[in-house]
């Protein structure tokens, strides 16, 4: 059996919606990778009573426990000094740590003396090993619960809280760590598959889930662009051919292993083929552009884009006909074809999105709903066009939009003999 993993998250700021909890995805990742999926999660003010029922109640359900936050130097960083405390050990300076603190702290304040409160950082538990923290001043710790303890030998590993130090201290000195120390380990792969609702993943994956007797654990995560598919098992035969029965089950949908997302896919499989995108936006804004131009080396694809949200401007900069416009409205498939073979001319590339539709919450008319949005795909002088209907929020329909483009532009680009729709 594997060694169940806890997290705490400590700090008010969470409970108050100041700040979104993202150390509890980062940790959990990172946990996946290595086979282990958190027992539990717990968030908590900065408050002695709280953070010890915590404790007690991820001791008692985990043979390691990880927390984040309060190990600054403010008045309200106290996690330190009360799990020590919980442990019967006492806070002894490091220094070590209080010189990488000396020195952080002189690289960003050159000219300022060091408040004394700084250096309580230095504070560590006797015995506990020490995590260098290269982002910032608090170190990260390691401690092991004493023998007398209601929950003797088990570990706790406390981090900072900002997650630009959370984050590369997971993976220098907490992962390889586990990795280490953990004896069991339980076999995981994720998939990501675009193109499918999580419905159909997992009516598909129904028959493989039933071969396996129980032997496999499968869960799925609706994200705008794919669906995340992850298969669990403690056998690698088992996983071994639930993965090979994913990749043939969606052989057409899945994205590469090196693509974390669609348009991280579109961009690799373009720049393979020496090809270059253009963009033409109304009602997504901008949207497709942000998501290519995130990527590093979106430079050598990316040709560039427009942003047409008014009919005039689809005129001005596109060339798209006033009369299409007055005929068919600017959310139409007749529009957004002209919209698309306008980008042609203005930024020459082998591939062209054109995007155009109602996101909402206003703008409906008859016939054209809120979710409305017709896409046009032009690849090496091919053009489709296709309507989507979305439904949810304004930001989701943005979302689904860009990303109903994009799939079809991979389809496009993975299969350029078939035929519009095929």
């Amino acid at each position: 059996m594997s060694e169940r993993i806890a997290v705490i998250c400590i700090g008010d700021e969470l409970l108050k919606g100041a700040v979104v909890n993202t150390n509890l995805a980062s940790i959990g990742v990172r946990l996946l990778a290595l086979g282990v999926v958190p027992v539990s999660s717990v968030e908590v003010p900065d408050k002695r009573d709280d953070i010890l029922a915590a404790l007690d109640f991820s001791l008692a359900r985990a043979e390691i426990v990880i927390t984040s936050g309060g190990l600054g130097p403010t008045a309200d960083d106290v996690t330190k000094e009360y799990i020590a405390s919980r442990c019967g050990l006492r806070l002894e300076e490091d220094g070590a740590a209080a010189l990488n603190i000396m020195k952080h702290w002189k690289m960003r304040h050159p000219s300022e003396e060091i408040p004394p409160r700084v250096f309580n950082q230095a504070l560590v538990p006797h015995g506990a090993k020490i995590l260098q923290n290269d982002c910032g001043t608090a170190p990260g710790l390691i401690l092991k619960t004493p023998d007398t303890d209601e929950f003797p030998g088990r570990t706790i590993i406390m981090l900072p809280g900002p997650p630009n130090e959370l984050c590369p201290m997971m993976d220098a000195s907490v992962v390889p760590y586990l990795k280490k120390t953990l004896k069991h380990f339980t076999f995981t792969r994720e998939f990501h598959v675009a193109g499918l609702g999580e419905n159909t993943v997992e009516e598909r994956m129904l028959p493989v889930i039933a071969r396996c007797h129980s032997q496999l654990s499968v869960a799925y995560c609706a994200t705008a662009q794919f669906v995340r598919l992850f298969l669990t098992s403690e056998s690698p035969e088992i996983m071994e051919s639930a993965i090979q029965a994913v990749q043939e089950l969606f052989a057409a949908e899945l994205l590469a292993d090196d693509a974390d997302s669609l348009s991280h896919e579109i961009l690799h499989l373009l720049e393979d083929r020496g090809e270059t995108l253009a963009l033409a936006e109304s009602c997504t804004g901008g949207l497709a552009a942000k998501l290519l131009t995130d990527i590093p080396g979106s430079s050598a694809v990316f040709a560039g884009g427009v942003v047409t949200y008014s009919d005039e401007s689809k005129t001005a900069l596109l060339g798209v006909p006033a009369e299409t416009l007055r005929k068919f409205g600017a959310v139409s498939g007749e529009t957004a074809r002209a919209m698309v073979e306008g980008l042609a001319k203005a930024v020459p590339s082998d591939a062209a999105i054109a995007l155009t539709g109602i996101a909402g919450p206003g703008g409906a008319t008859i016939g054209k709903p809120v979710g409305l949005v017709f896409a046009a795909i032009r690849y090496r002088g091919r053009t489709e066009v296709f309507e989507l209907r979305l439904r949810r929020t304004r930001e989701q329909i943005r979302e689904r939009a860009v990303a109903g483009a994009f799939f079809r532009l991979r389809d496009m680009i993975l299969n350029p003999a078939s035929e519009p729709g095929a």
